[in-house]
């Protein structure tokens, strides 16, 4: 934890901290508490067309709870059967680990310096604040709901509640209450999501980014660190984060409107960048 705080602290001093909406800039942290207000408080402002969504989403997910036990049981009654499972899943669960996801988001800052390219640079931001996001949302659901991790009680689903927000501290205990949501799925689900919504003019950057997230969702559950619903919910959280930051601060989407003046002519030139 350390490390990536530090590393964080790094890549927020490297940036040009500063966020855009309506045309004024604003601190990058003043950005990131407003959005997390605007986040958290989402669940109380649905409506339309977004509740038949949530909907649906809650409704899946509950099955999907239902049937966690057997659902476990089935993959790793694969995964035994295929040696090729064990040999991928370790290293492919890494990408929801948080030095790969601010590792990729340095990565791009770096490209952006040494390119000169404003897009990659503009997508390192988008991620950290994704990033920063979802790990809040992961942390406030896993001490809110305090279920049980598959290992540790042989995959017998069990749910605390709020009442393991303090025993999770306790020596030992933590994967007892530290199921759902998943913060790898959340946090990588998020970062791919940027990606993908930056690079969506390309066709291998969202088929790529997203299967390594799925993966990695997938991964979760034969590393038995979380059921099939923790990571479902996690996906659709972490995309649905992704969307809302680059949506509401991505800078590169502006469309400019400017006067235009040469020699006895004059109108209006239109710059968009996307």
């Amino acid at each position: 934890m350390k490390r990536i705080f530090v590393f964080v602290l790094i890549i927020l001093f490297a940036f040009n901290i500063f966020c855009v909406e309506k045309k004024k800039d604003e601190p990058f942290f003043k950005c990131l508490i407003k959005d997390e207000g605007h986040i958290l408080s989402s669940p109380f402002r649905i409506k339309g067309k977004d509740l038949l969504i949530w909907g649906s989403v809650g409704l899946i997910t509950g099955i999907l709870i239902h049937n966690d036990e057997r659902i476990y049981r089935n993959i790793k009654d694969y995964q035994e059967k295929h040696s090729w499972v064990d040999d991928i899943s370790p290293k492919i669960t890494k990408f929801g680990l948080g030095e790969y996801n601010l590792g990729i988001a340095g990565a791009f800052y770096l490209g952006g310096l040494v390119l000169k390219d404003p897009r990659a640079k503009e997508t390192a931001r988008l991620v950290l604040m994704t990033y920063i996001h979802t790990g809040i949302v992961a942390q406030i659901g896993k001490h809110i709901f305090g279920r049980q991790r598959p290992s540790w009680d042989n995959g017998n689903d069990h749910w605390a509640g709020p009442s393991g927000f303090f025993k999770r501290y306790e020596s030992g205990q933590i994967s007892h209450y530290d199921a759902f949501p998943s913060g790898h799925m959340l946090s990588i689900m998020g970062t791919a999501t940027v990606v993908s919504e930056m690079y969506k003019h390309t066709v291998y950057v969202p088929i790529l980014s997203y299967t390594i997230a799925g993966l990695c969702g997938l991964s979760r559950v034969t590393e038995d660190t979380h059921w099939i619903s923790d990571v479902f919910i996690s996906a659709v959280l972490g995309y649905a984060i992704g969307k809302y930051v680059v949506k509401r601060r991505n800078r590169l989407n502006k469309l400019n409107i400017v006067p235009v003046a040469q020699s006895n002519k004059i109108g209006i030139g239109i710059n968009y960048i996307f």
